[in-house]
């Protein structure tokens, strides 16, 4: 099965309504994993869901991403993140996980500079709602972000 097929049987799974369909998510998804490439988060992105019934699973989706951690994966992230209108919530956490990490966080701030202006907002936009939703824990990165980039 090609990437194409995958992608849209987990984007048609991604409710996770019953145990049947949270197997079949997993193993689409152990199979995903085996051939995702960066060219492929964009169309991953539309797969989260905020009104998912199982997390524990969907956060697979998010270990499978993170696996092409670097430059590109950070400007996918920066890119197709705050699209995400079906799944805020992981748009954030996708973020987050950005932002706490040492290695990737100083990264980012290289990423968003680089994006066009409207680009660069529609982020900027997201990371004010990271901020928001937890200010003693994003507050400082977030604010420090803004005024680098």
């Amino acid at each position: 099965m090609n990437k194409k097929e995958l992608i849209n049987q987990l984007y048609n799974l991604r409710k996770l309504i019953n145990q049947d369909e949270c197997e079949a998510f997993e193993n689409k998804l152990a199979e995903l994993s085996e051939i995702i490439s960066i060219e492929d988060i964009g169309e991953v992105c539309k797969i989260f869901d905020d009104n998912t019934k199982d997390d524990e699973i969907m956060f697979g989706v998010i270990h499978m991403i993170e696996k092409l951690a670097g430059y590109d994966y950070l400007k996918c992230i920066a890119l197709y993140t705050p699209l995400m209108a079906e799944g805020k919530d992981w748009a954030l956490t996708l973020n987050k996980r950005i932002l706490n990490s040492k290695k990737y966080y100083p990264e980012y701030i290289e990423v968003i500079k680089s994006l066009d202006e409207k680009e660069k907002k529609q982020i900027i936009d997201l990371l004010i709602a990271v901020k928001n939703d937890n200010i003693s824990r994003f507050g400082e990165k977030v604010d420090y972000l803004l005024h680098t980039c």
